[in-house]
């Protein structure tokens, strides 16, 4: 859920900080409060087109933060794919930065992100439906997720994306294979002419390391010879060198034993010091003196080497490793090429009994969506009629395509809100009130496990009072039994009585500004706010006297449904 937010310097707010319950929140006050600007608010926070002239005047930059807690399983997976994770606490802190100079800054948790990672992220938080917001009923391809989240396809949408992978895999490597016989023999010179290149290079994938290290040995050669030896001889070759002292003072102890009561350990400690010094001189020694090549000489072959391994390196744009590896990929590419019509054939077969496998698995999930949108047809029928649209015809259409990422059908949902008329696309709806009322719908039927926070932006414009009761019964119901969180602003009394959290926008003046505030309402004040809604500005003891109504019945329905 949204727990909180916390809004600076956009528009007439210059700080408020907004707490929100779960359950049906809902955002009432009178018009140019500040209702909307809440909502560009946290539509900025889900990462939209920011504008600098949205800055309350007078600012140099103003903030927007949203702390989301309570993440079921299916969300906290959806984010754990994009590398998003809540703190400690389950705390999800989401924050976007607007300046002046028109920068903009988005961080999620500690982190800065790009809008577009914000973006990402929100849209699997929350999402914002305004009165005139239809994306998702003009864009096919999101009717077909909102099917697909009713008819829980996940599982085997990923089984079908499977095979589509291996299957569109197997059409590319055929499209490579069947490129002009002028393309093949270009191709196979280049490949030929790069593979002799890195065969005559002779790589190794130690061989530069080696070099490295004996570059280094080779560019100090006098002061490792002049060194080990001042070593040497003081460990080993010198006369009175630390050898010899050390063998001095073991016959010296010798004649001590039996005498000292230490003389025998002592003896023993320095014959394993004798042996470690023999052992340090030995691995000096050959440090001591010259090869027999010139050091000078090999330093320039070694240098010679590793600008040949450098230059293939940057013509390459790899590492040893990756020309390497590109020397097996040509290799192999070299083959297919040689080897193309036996391989085509091969490869035909393949895409035939793939093609089968990939049909097997759209068929199941075509025949999960063709259950699933007979149920949604019913109750999205049900709903609609409930929501004072009697007349109205809802379907699905299904169309064959070509096999794609989500399958081989496309799907239109189709309805009709009058008698006679046939069934039409649901974007070609003329009636906003309709619209907002199908989107509802559409929601309140699909909503669990799809955005664990829903928003609604005067959903209730065009539409009547008993029809606003209805759509607060339902937004209540898709906060209850859908399992998220619904935040709705609205001029309805109706709506308003409804909700679990009640926020009043306003605004007052201050030293000459106009400032935005909010206060979560309780009894008598939630009360006036209704009747204010209700009356205007003359409110009287019958228009009190129903806010009271309004919100007891509303009361004494949540008690019923708790037990």
């Amino acid at each position: 859920m949204l727990a909180s937010v916390h809004i600076e310097n956009i528009a007439l707010i210059k700080n408020i900080d907004i707490s929100f319950g779960g359950g049906f929140n809902v955002l009432t006050g009178e018009t140019g409060a500040g209702k909307s600007i809440i909502i560009d608010a946290l539509s900025l926070l889900c990462g939209a087109r920011s504008d600098r002239e949205i800055i309350r005047s007078g600012e140099d930059n103003a903030l927007v933060e949203g702390v989301f807690t309570e993440l079921g399983k299916e969300t906290l997976a959806l984010l754990a794919e994009q590398d998003i994770y809540p703190d400690e606490d389950g705390l999800l802190l989401l924050q976007r930065r607007l300046s002046a100079d028109g920068r903009t800054v988005a961080r999620i948790g500690t982190r800065q992100v790009p809008a577009s990672k914000l973006r990402e992220a929100a849209s699997v938080l929350i999402a914002i439906h305004g009165q005139q917001d239809t994306q998702i009923l003009a864009d096919e391809q999101k009717q077909l997720i909102l099917l697909d989240n009713f008819a829980q396809n996940s599982a085997l949408i990923d089984i079908y994306r499977s095979e589509y992978n291996k299957y569109t895999a197997l059409l590319e490597k055929r499209r490579s294979l069947r490129s002009t016989e002028d393309e093949k023999s270009f191709r196979l010179d280049m490949i030929n002419y790069r593979l002799a290149e890195i065969e005559k290079a002779r790589l190794s994938a130690d061989e530069e390391d080696k070099l490295n290290a004996e570059r280094t040995m080779l560019s100090n050669s006098e002061r490792i010879i002049t060194h080990t030896n001042e070593v040497y001889d003081s460990l080993y070759r010198n006369q009175n060198s630390a050898a010899d002292r050390i063998s001095a003072a073991i016959n010296s102890l010798r004649q001590l034993s039996g005498i000292i009561p230490e003389a025998d350990s002592l003896i023993e400690r320095l014959t394993e010091a004798k042996y470690e010094l023999d052992d340090i001189s030995e691995q000096i020694q050959p440090y001591t003196e010259q090869d027999g090549e010139n050091p000078l000489k090999r330093l320039d072959a070694v240098e010679e080497r590793l600008e040949q391994i450098n230059s293939l390196k940057r013509k390459y744009k790899s590492d040893v490793e990756g020309i390497l590896n590109e020397y097996n990929r040509l290799t192999e590419e070299k083959d297919n090429i040689e080897y193309a019509s036996e391989l085509l054939e091969q490869l035909e077969e393949q895409i035939k009994e793939q093609t089968a496998v990939l049909n097997e698995s759209a068929d199941a999930l075509n025949k999960s969506r063709s259950v699933a949108a007979a149920e949604l047809i019913k109750k999205a029928r049900e709903t609609l009629v409930f929501l004072d649209m009697p007349s109205v015809e809802f379907d699905v259409e299904f169309t064959k395509k070509d096999f794609g990422n989500n399958g081989n059908t496309e799907v239109s949902l189709l309805i009709s809100a009058n008698i006679g008329e046939a069934p039409k696309p649901i974007a070609k709806i003329a009636s906003g009130g309709e619209l907002s009322r199908v989107m509802l719908a559409l929601k309140n039927i699909s909503s669990r496990g799809e955005n664990p926070v829903m928003i609604f932006d005067e959903i209730d414009t065009g539409i009547s009072g008993k029809t606003s009761d209805k759509i607060g019964i339902k937004l209540s119901e898709t906060a209850k039994v859908g399992g998220c969180q619904v935040i709705c602003v609205t001029h309805s009394a109706q709506i308003a009585a409804r909700a679990d959290t009640h926020l009043l926008i306003s605004k007052e003046e201050a030293d000459g500004r106009t400032t935005t505030r909010i206060n979560e309402l309780f009894g008598d004040e939630r009360v006036n706010e209704i009747s204010r809604i209700i009356g205007g500005v003359t409110i009287t003891d019958t228009v009190r006297k129903t806010a009271e109504e309004m919100l007891s019945k509303q009361a004494q329905q949540t008690i019923n449904t708790s037990y």
